[in-house]
C-alpha cells in the first residue's frame, strides 16, 4: 500500500482517502431501473461505495415481488443476469448475489421514511421519468433519510442536465440537491 501510494501520489494525492459508503434508493423499476440495479450490483465489491439498499414501485404485493425478480433475472436485451436473486415475500424485499434490496410500495416520494429501513443521506435515483421538474423532484427530499435526487431522463426548467466528460463541472455537486 505506501509503495503504490507513494508511487501514485501525483494522481491521487498525499491525504489518505476514506471511502464512506452511500445508501441508493431506485424510484422505479422499469428497464433503466433494472440497468442500473445490474450496474450498481457489479460494482458493489466490499459495500464502500454506492450500495442498493431499496426499490420503490406502485405495489409490493408478492405477485409484484415475483414477477420484478423475474424481469431482473432474465433481460430480454440484457440476457441473464450474472448473480442470484431471491424473493424474499415475508419481509418484502430481493436478495440480490446475498445483499437485501428492500421493495417498498408509495404512490408519493413524500410518504417514505426511509430510516425505518435503515437507510440513511440516501441518493434516490429517479428512473420513472415521470417528473422531471425541480419541484416534483424535490418532494423526494421531504422523505426521512433521502438526501439527494438523481433524475435519469432530461430535466426540465432549472434541473441540471450533466453529461459526463462534457459540462459536469458547470455546477457545484456539493450544493446541488437535485
Amino acid at each position: 500500500t505506501d509503495f503504490l501510494s507513494n508511487k501514485l501520489t501525483g494522481f491521487i494525492g498525499k491525504e489518505k482517502r476514506v471511502m464512506v459508503p452511500k445508501d441508493v434508493v431506485l424510484y422505479g423499476f422499469g428497464r433503466i431501473g433494472r440497468l442500473l440495479m445490474r450496474e450498481l450490483v457489479s460494482q458493489a465489491g466490499k459495500g464502500e461505495q454506492l450500495r442498493l439498499r431499496a426499490i420503490v414501485t406502485r405495489n409490493n404485493s408478492d405477485e409484484d415481488i415475483s414477477k420484478r425478480a423475474d424481469l431482473l433475472r432474465n433481460d430480454s436485451v440484457h440476457g441473464a443476469f450474472p448473480g442470484t436473486v431471491i424473493e424474499d415475500l415475508e419481509n418484502k424485499a430481493l436478495i440480490v448475489n446475498g445483499h437485501c434490496v428492500h421493495m417498498i410500495a408509495a404512490n408519493d416520494p413524500s410518504s417514505i421514511d426511509y430510516t425505518v429501513y435503515g437507510i440513511h443521506d440516501a441518493l434516490i435515483i429517479d428512473n420513472t421519468g415521470v417528473v422531471r421538474d425541480r419541484e416534483g423532484l424535490s418532494k423526494h427530499l421531504k422523505s426521512n433519510g433521502a438526501a439527494k435526487v438523481l433524475l435519469t431522463a432530461p430535466g426540465k426548467g432549472d434541473v441540471p442536465n450533466v453529461v459526463y466528460g462534457v459540462n459536469e463541472e458547470a455546477f457545484d455537486h456539493e450544493k446541488e440537491q437535485v
